[in-house]
């Protein structure tokens, strides 16, 4: 009988066939180049750090035993074409560099690679003429990845969603002697739980105002679409998948472990989900962290290997309270 399994909370536990622990997260991080650290307007409760204040968060993380952490830069100037991403002496450049040096192997540095943070429009890759130039956008992706790499950051997340953009990452790092240095791919639908985000890394009141996301993100009901977009990246080399966001694409999860079960799979639960987590229990509905690690073990259960997520040091010290 089912109940027999079901007599005490450790029964329950020595008969799961999976468990979330904290070695499964990884942490994102914003750091502001004005050197302002204050609460995050749009997501309550995350935190903007400074260059000096982030290596206090990072201890945290790793005391924690959450084994990485993903960089967010914002910069003071950006330009439009993005091209102020390449300079030796960008605050990426010493965001890597301060903390590889402070924290070496202990914490996996994993660098956003995308263009929305260097641009003045936000968009994520080079358009003309509202047709999205892959090839334009792959190469000089792979040029930030090669001076993030040669900064300190151990993987390398492309966001922009271009096609090729994982070849021409590979081959760039490879060529500046970057052969260790991992891919983590974005396969993103085009969801509207971005938003919080959006407006976190922005200092418009009107966030990505004519960026028209549909062009490089994948059909929400799509999965084919969604499909052929990690089998390419997966041709070209990738190491590891981000399935972004998360909850509402558990299937894609589910589906893209089946179809590929030796490839690392990872799911990012996204600001907006991040607030839908926060919201009900700031009016009394529903319990935070009950809710927080029924996601998370959604996600996991679902297939994900690690999960990217802002409640990354809530669930790291919930999961340390239940051993």
């Amino acid at each position: 009988m089912i109940t027999r399994l079901k007599r005490s909370r450790q029964m329950i536990r020595l008969v799961r066939p999976m468990e979330l622990t904290s070695s499964d997260l990884i942490y994102p991080v914003f750091i502001r180049e004005d050197g302002k650290r204050f609460e995050i307007p749009s997501m309550k409760g995350q935190m903007y750090y400074s260059l000096k204040s982030c290596s206090d968060v990072c201890s945290k993380v790793v005391n924690l035993g959450i084994p990485a952490v993903m960089i967010f830069g914002l910069i003071k100037k950006k330009n439009v074409d993005g091209s102020v991403a390449l300079r030796k002496n960008g605050f990426h450049i010493e965001i890597f560099r301060k903390l590889k040096k402070e924290f070496g192997d202990d914490l996996v540095l994993i660098s956003n690679v995308c263009l929305c943070d260097f641009t003045l429009s936000g968009s994520c890759v080079y358009m003309e003429k509202g047709k999205v130039l892959n090839e334009k956008t792959a190469k000089m992706l792979g040029k930030i990845a090669v001076v993030h790499a040669e900064a300190g950051a151990d993987v390398v997340a492309p966001a922009a969603m271009a096609d090729g953009q994982v070849r021409h990452m590979r081959s760039a790092l490879d060529e500046a002697g970057f052969e260790d240095v991992s891919i983590m791919s974005y396969i993103k639908t085009d969801s509207c739980l971005f938003h919080p985000f959006f407006k976190a890394v922005s200092s418009s009141k009107t966030p990505r105002k004519g960026v028209d996301s549909s062009k490089f993100r994948t059909d929400i009901i799509n999965r084919k679409m969604f499909m052929a977009k990690v089998d390419l990246d997966i041709s070209e080399g990738v190491d590891i998948i981000i399935v972004k966001p998360a909850l509402t694409n558990l299937d894609l999860i589910l589906l893209t472990k089946q179809r590929y079960p030796n490839i690392p799979i990872a799911a990012y639960q996204v600001s907006g989900e991040y607030v839908m987590i926060k919201a009900p229990s700031e009016n009394g509905y529903l319990d935070e962290n009950a809710l927080l690690m029924e996601s998370l073990n959604s996600i996991k259960r679902a297939g994900a290997d690690m999960i990217l997520t802002y409640h990354g040091l809530e669930a790291a010290k919930l999961l340390k309270k239940e051993f």
